[in-house]
């Protein structure tokens, strides 16, 4: 009971602290700033003091706490034991209100030194005691008595020191109930990257509400010009932090899922991307203004927007609503979540844009100076297309709402729908993120332009010459490429000059080096990647992709899971490669996680599908096939058409061969399916009418740019083998998909250049805020 009292001692310490910033805003009382700080101080006291006891309980396997029981278990390792502090909805949620709390130490000291202290922790200390109410909802320290009241765990002995209690009945019946272990930790999220990833994430949705502070804070000020310099850095860290999660999330899947790819338009995936790719957008509006003063307006929408689009995903993730149609979403948390998540939008949307629409005609126009060939605009157009990018990605991950709404049912968009919509707007980015870089405030001269254009146009035509060569004949790719190699070649040339001069100037051309490097990167690797799906019998060799593999046999790891060790070798070179497989949650689940070789310029990525055992007439009913070739077996003529590929949120990777089928005269198509749905990989066989012969697809190699012909092996059941052969011994055979992604590491690459622009320029917009607030004093 003592963590669920603390709880609300915070939350009425926090309380407290705003009410005492609300007064001070209204009558300006150096004493009622003093009791809202200690206010403030007693609250994060509070917090770290429950967060502490909660870490305490599970660390010492305090199963009589229902959450405790829930998501931990004595058998995790110490990392991952700890990371079950967060791995529930009570728990993200005090994460969540736990870096809020301790950045807004920060931001006390910070703003005090630029006169924002008292408008900016009313908001933000608002922001605080609403995830402190979501805490009284969810309680954290209930017992789980209280959650099972009509159920009992048994556990055994009864502890000495509850005898020497007056209510020894009562302590003897509560004590039966503790369960001696714990459900445990999910198994997709046994992983090292659940010790960082979700941290790294919540810091960054605490972070996105600073510029949300910020702009309400200037409105209350009725500063709607220099309040940008002390939000400008701010803004950027939490493009740093939410950007950092998001990067490391693709890892995660891509080293964990199986499915080969680190980006699956998820709906919770975007519903995170959509606020980052705003805060990146007001980054470069923020920038505009302090040059020139325009986008006034647009500067305070898009940062009130960064919020409410956090709390817009907080809803997706944690409402339930995507139960159906998102690997990550929570399951359902009752009612009163549900609808306090909703208040929370609406709350906050209204604070932001009433304050907004009442101000509206006091904040200036400026009049537009600048023309269409100038920095202003490229940086206005650079903006707007991440802003409709961000538009069309919220459009699709809200479709399971909007479908809901519409039709009665829950359903997502296909994975299609994000690459059409986006990529024309990819184009556009990756070129003004280079020309940008090469123009001047206000105006440019356009022959010094195109002279400046050559040499970087040149570079990126050379290398999108020698991507067609390697293979790229999509003519929508060519010209992403074409347009990311300008950004790269631009941002190359100027971040050089920039470096030799002044190198505290260079964050921008790094940042715009790193995107671009992104682009290239998810090209190459997802776009031009080869996959083949082979059957790997124990201790014999496959050729495959250039490559020599055999599996050599599987030994146990720690918590039931097995590791299959597969050789591969190539050019005299070997390496073994340990994909791993294990038991899901649910009864008959097996969870998948690839291994992953680097090469330096690609990735030899190998995915376990199943491992089964060799029946010894097995190989007398399989048949390969290449596209558009026919074969006499058992009476039937069957002529392999080809395949389709598709990707859904709902089905994952589907991939569906067409078969033509002639027996006594009469013709089938079949169609046997493979599906790849998060790393849970099924197959379906298809069969012939009015018989019991079945055909499924045992392996698919889908061809290459060159030859473009795929070919298949199939496995026909319900016929006797058309050969006798004599009984072999058994041996196991291991169903993987091996593929390579050429080029990867410039997706990583990008990634950590991207990040070391971001924290370049958020030491600098610091200093400068320093300055300006030196200056204003």
């Amino acid at each position: 009971m003592l963590g669920a009292i603390l709880v609300k001692i915070t939350f009425a310490s926090t309380l407290f602290s705003v009410i005492l910033y609300f007064f001070n805003f209204r009558k300006h009382s150096d004493e009622l700033l003093k009791y809202a700080r200690q206010f403030y101080y007693i609250a994060v006291s509070g917090f770290l003091i429950i967060s502490g006891m909660m870490l305490y309980f599970i660390l010492t396997h305090q199963f009589q706490y229902y959450y405790v029981w829930a998501y931990s278990s004595t058998d995790l390792p110490l990392p991952l034991l700890v990371s079950t502090f967060y791995a529930g909805q009570e728990g993200s949620f005090m994460l969540w209100a736990l870096y809020t709390s301790i950045i807004g130490l920060f931001l006390i000291r910070y703003s005090s030194k630029k006169g924002y202290e008292t408008e900016l922790m009313l908001v933000y200390t608002t922001i605080l005691s609403f995830l402190l109410l979501m805490l009284l909802v969810k309680n954290p320290f209930k017992f789980i008595w209280e959650q099972f009241p009509d159920e009992l765990y048994h556990v055994g002995p009864v502890p000495p020191d509850v005898l020497n209690y007056a209510w020894i009945d009562k302590a003897r019946a509560l004590w039966a109930t503790i369960p001696v272990e714990g459900k445990g930790l999910n198994p997709l999220l046994q992983n090292y990257w659940m010790a960082i990833h979700p941290q790294i994430l919540f810091i960054g949705f605490t972070a996105m509400s600073i510029p949300f502070a910020y702009a309400v804070a200037a409105m209350l000020k009725r500063d709607y010009v220099s309040w940008i310099r002390v939000a400008a850095p701010w803004t950027i860290f939490g493009a740093l932090a939410l950007g950092s999660g998001i990067i490391i999330g693709g890892y995660w899947a891509y080293e964990t899922l199986g499915w080969g790819g680190y980006w699956g338009w998820d709906p919770v995936e975007n519903s995170s991307l959509v606020p980052w790719l705003v805060c990146v957008a007001s980054i470069h509006t923020m920038l505009a203004q302090r040059k020139n003063g325009t986008y006034i307006k647009t500067n305070f929408v898009l940062s009130l927007l960064c919020f409410i689009l956090v709390l817009y995903s907080t809803f997706l993730t944690r409402s339930g609503v995507l139960g159906d149609t998102s690997v990550h979403s929570f399951v359902d948390p009752g009612m009163w979540v549900y609808w306090l998540l909703l208040m929370l939008i609406l709350i906050f949307a209204v604070i932001g844009f009433g304050l907004f629409a009442a101000r509206w005609k006091e904040m200036p126009v400026v009049p537009v100076e600048h023309t269409f060939v100038s920095r202003e605009f490229a940086l206005f157009l650079g903006a707007s297309a991440l802003v409709i990018s961000s538009i069309f990605i919220l459009i699709g991950t809200s479709s399971p709402i909007i479908t809901s709404i519409l039709k009665g049912k829950t359903s997502a968009v296909d994975i299609s729908y994000y690459i059409t919509t986006t990529l024309p707007l990819g184009v556009i980015i990756a070129l003004l993120s280079g020309i940008g870089q090469l123009l001047w405030w206000k105006r440019s001269d356009g022959k010094t332009l195109l002279h400046q254009l050559i040499l970087p146009s040149m570079l990126a035509l050379l290398l999108t010459l020698t991507a067609v060569f390697m293979g790229a004949h999509h003519p929508a790719m060519i010209i992403f490429i074409f347009a990311a190699s300008i950004g790269l070649f631009a941002n190359l040339i100027v971040g050089a000059r920039i470096i030799k001069g002044n190198p505290k100037m260079a964050g921008g051309a790094i940042t715009h080096i790193g995107i671009a490097l992104m682009f290239l990167g998810f090209v190459s690797s997802e776009k031009y990647d080869s996959k083949e799906t082979l059957n790997l019998e124990e201790g014999k060799t496959v050729n495959a992709l250039g490559y020599s593999l055999k599996y050599i046999g599987y030994k146990p790891l720690e918590r039931g899971r097995f590791a299959f060790n597969v050789e591969v070798e190539k050019n005299g070179k070997k390496f073994i490669v340990a994909p791993v497989m294990f038991e899901g949650e649910s009864e008959g689940s097996v969870i998948r996680n690839p291994d992953i070789i680097n090469l330096g310029t690609k990735d030899f990525y190998l995915s376990p599908l199943a491992l089964e055992a060799q029946d010894e007439h097995s190989s007398s009913n399989e048949v390969t096939l290449m596209e558009k070739e026919s074969v006499e077996k058992d009476g039937m003529k069957i002529e392999y058409l080809g395949y389709k590929f598709s990707q859904s949120a709902e089905t994952g990777n589907f991939i569906q061969a067409q078969l033509k089928v002639t027996q006594n005269g009469k013709t089938e198509i079949l169609t046997p399916t493979l599906t790849n749905n998060a790393g849970k990989f099924s197959f379906t066989e298809a069969k012939l009418k009015n018989s019991n012969v079945g055909i499924s697809i045992k392996i698919l190699k889908p061809g290459n740019e060159s030859e473009g012909k795929s070919s298949i092996t199939i496995s026909l059941s319900g016929i006797p083998a058309s050969v006798e052969t004599e009984k072999a011994p058994q041996r196991d055979v291991l169903v993987v998909e091996a593929s390579i992604k050429p080029f990867i590491n410039l997706v990583w690459i990008g990634t950590f250049s991207l990040m070391i622009g971001f924290v370049i320029t958020i030491v600098r917009r610091a200093k400068e805020s320093l300055r300006f607030a030196e200056k204003w004093k």
